[in-house]
């Protein structure tokens, strides 16, 4: 994983609430003022007792705690706090390295640390790593919910997903059958993708996927929900950049995801326009990324141009600049 910055923390941290435990009052401040940048609320506690208390009434999707503290120490807080909440959120910082305290986290459940003393590169990349996992899961969670009010209409979208589905798997081979007009070799040097960036690929595109359809089903939409879409597209697109060879492709997905983050109002009431076109360029884009995958470099290039196309299309939609929305739609 590259630097976590602030910023990068910050996007899935702002909407979160954080309950901190640290005797030392030194620290205590120290930290804490960190956090109160990134959470929307931050309330701390200085033992066990006291922040079993405010957990009973209050609700933090994420709990970090000291061990070694008074009244009550840090163990039996997580067992509390599990009692309650099996599935919580805690993390755990302490200075100490005791084997028996790391098999009883183990047996808890828990799975991230921060040791002490505390750095700042250290506890943005635990608490980037732990908002993320929370905040995927609220989209999902929501994702399902959505898909349980709207069975009806979820079969339309189905049956026209499976529509379209086959006319790109026929788009898609007709691609392959051309045959290509330059002899020239095809340099892979540039082409051939690391193992954990195609990872990295597939990770987003489920990211982009349920994204995308929560989008399309949701009834109360706002520009926050499209703004998830366009910073998953910008981090999909920082990932080709170390590929000259896609740079085209790349520079379009960027592209693609400022545009939806900067989409005006307006937009929302629009937003229906771009569905059938996303899940065509999503469904392209799974393809691509697997060509990849199995060293078919040919039939990878061979998608470049209809991808960017349909980039253009969307971008076109979102900006109200698409004189005909309609006939561009047919295409597909």
């Amino acid at each position: 994983m590259g630097h976590i910055d602030l910023q990068m923390t910050l996007q899935y941290t702002r909407e979160l609430n954080l309950l901190y435990v640290e005797d030392d009052k030194e620290l205590q401040a120290q930290t804490k003022e960190l956090l109160d940048a990134l959470f929307k609320n931050v309330v701390v506690k200085e033992n066990g007792k006291t922040a079993l208390e405010v957990f009973e009434k209050e609700s933090f999707e994420i709990v970090i705690t000291d061990i070694r503290m008074p009244v009550m120490d840090g163990i039996e807080l997580i067992k509390r706090v599990k009692a309650i909440n099996p599935m919580q959120c805690i993390i755990v910082t302490s200075a100490y390295n005791d084997t028996d305290d790391l098999m009883t986290f183990i047996n808890l459940g828990i799975k991230q640390f921060i040791h002490k003393p505390i750095q700042i590169d250290n506890i943005l990349e635990v608490l980037y790593m732990s908002a993320k996992m929370i905040v995927n899961e609220r989209m999902i969670e929501s994702y399902r919910k959505e898909l349980e009010k709207s069975n009806i209409e979820l079969k339309n979208k189905n049956d026209e997903l499976q529509s379209l589905i086959r006319i790109l798997d026929a788009k898609i081979w007709q691609l392959s059958q051309e045959k290509n007009q330059k002899s020239a070799h095809i340099d892979t040097a540039n082409l051939m993708m690391s193992d954990e960036h195609l990872t990295e690929l597939k990770e987003l595109e489920s990211d982009i996927s349920g994204a995308s359809v929560l989008i399309s089903l949701s009834k109360r939409l706002s520009l926050s929900n499209i703004h998830v879409l366009g910073n998953l597209f910008i981090a999909y697109s920082e990932v080709l950049k170390s590929y000259d060879g896609f740079s085209a492709l790349q520079s379009e997905i960027e592209i693609l995801g400022m545009t939806l983050n900067n989409a005006p109002q307006n937009f929302i009431t629009r937003v229906e326009k771009i569905s059938t076109l996303l899940k065509s360029f999503i469904y392209v884009l799974r393809m691509w990324r697997k060509f990849l995958l199995h060293q078919e470099f040919k039939k990878a290039l061979d998608l470049h141009a209809s991808m960017i196309n349909d980039i253009t299309t969307i971008i076109a939609i979102i900006s109200g600049t698409a004189d005909k929305i309609e006939s561009e739609m047919e295409l597909f």
